[in-house]
């Protein structure tokens, strides 16, 4: 079976009205002034491509009628998608503005976007870009904060930049690959997509003090130690040699507990093998990240994510986000 493109139907010549429609269904729901239908034009090419899905997008209009688009808390509370989002500018500009940052997008620049976060987007009078929609847990498994790291430019002039845009590019030339390599090549893409965000902008974030130091290296002994179903509040105190108490409030800080984001980060990792064929097995994904009750594991699974891990096998690529004609609500 060859990777699967997605009819998302927008062409060339196709109205502002369909676009913004197309956009609301298949990415977020948004609200957008009108624009000049004489002067719009776009298109949208859509492949999913092993558990990610990229799209090829291009739009334009009257430099006096630029295409403005909000994501507001309301309608967040309409839409419960929450993936992140990537984007390689390839041509124009554009502005993108979250977590009360902007970043001013050229050719060549990558930015990070989280669905589950108002935005405001603008574009220039020309737009060119190609998107990445991941899965939040498959960002989570490899990048656990990169929330901090929204709209926050990389530059397309720095060698990681460079390789990443080279990557993302070369993706969309093997849009008609098989299921199987599609699934390997996009994981080991996102693996260096991850690697370049965290390194690019790890150091301009205001994480710089002991206590999140402490933190980060709390966090890599928990991810490297997933496996062990012993693993307590107790047991990570004692190895990383610091009271259960000063554990708690390291975790405070990022508005949660220790044992809540281990959790977090188990459910995240078995997500990660199930939709990039890592394990075929419900009990594998289980007991491989720490869970001894595969019954708990499951309900677990399908509170987190909406669906089980069954179901999840069953179509061994779930498509983020809805695409595909879900409009509001992907995890009904």
């Amino acid at each position: 079976m060859l990777a699967e493109k997605i009819p998302i139907n927008v062409k060339r010549g196709d109205s502002f009205d369909h676009w913004h429609e197309v956009t609301c269904r298949n990415y977020s729901v948004t609200e957008c002034r009108p624009v000049s239908i004489k002067h719009f034009c776009a298109h949208i090419s859509v492949w999913r491509f092993g558990a990610l899905v990229i799209s090829d997008l291009s739009c334009s209009t009257a430099v006096d009628n630029l295409i403005t688009i909000t994501r507001t808390p309301a309608h967040l509370r309409r839409d419960c998608r929450d993936d992140f989002q990537l984007w390689l500018i390839t041509a124009g500009s554009a502005v993108f503005a979250q977590g009360g940052l902007e970043a001013r997008m050229q050719p060549g620049d990558l930015v990070l976007q989280d669905q589950a976060r108002p935005f405001a987007l603008e574009f220039g009078p020309r737009h060119d870009a190609i998107l990445i929609t991941i899965p939040r847990p498959l960002m989570i498994s490899r990048l656990p904060a990169a929330s901090k790291f929204v709209a926050r430019r990389i530059s397309g002039d720095t060698n990681l930049g460079k390789l990443s845009a080279a990557i993302i590019r070369q993706s969309i030339a093997l849009g008609d690959t098989s299921d199987e390599v599609a699934g390997r090549v996009g994981s080991s893409a996102l693996d260096i997509l991850a690697t370049t965000i965290e390194v690019q902008l790890a150091e301009r974030t205001d994480d710089t003090t002991a206590q999140t130091r402490r933190l980060a290296q709390v966090q890599r002994f928990v991810r490297a130690n997933l496996h062990n179903p012993k693993l307590d509040l107790d047991t990570i105190a004692k190895i990383q040699k610091m009271s259960t108490r000063t554990l708690n409030r390291l975790f405070a800080s990022e508005g949660t507990t220790p044992i809540r984001w281990l959790w977090q980060q188990r459910l995240a990792a078995s997500f990660n093998a199930l939709a990039e064929g890592h394990v075929s097995y419900v009990t594998d994904a289980a007991l491989n990240f720490g869970f001894s009750d595969c019954a708990h594991f499951s309900r677990a699974f399908k509170a987190a994510y909406g669906q089980s891990p069954q179901t999840l096998i069953r179509g061994r690529i779930h498509p983020p986000s809805g695409f595909a004609g879900i409009a509001s609500d992907p995890r009904r």
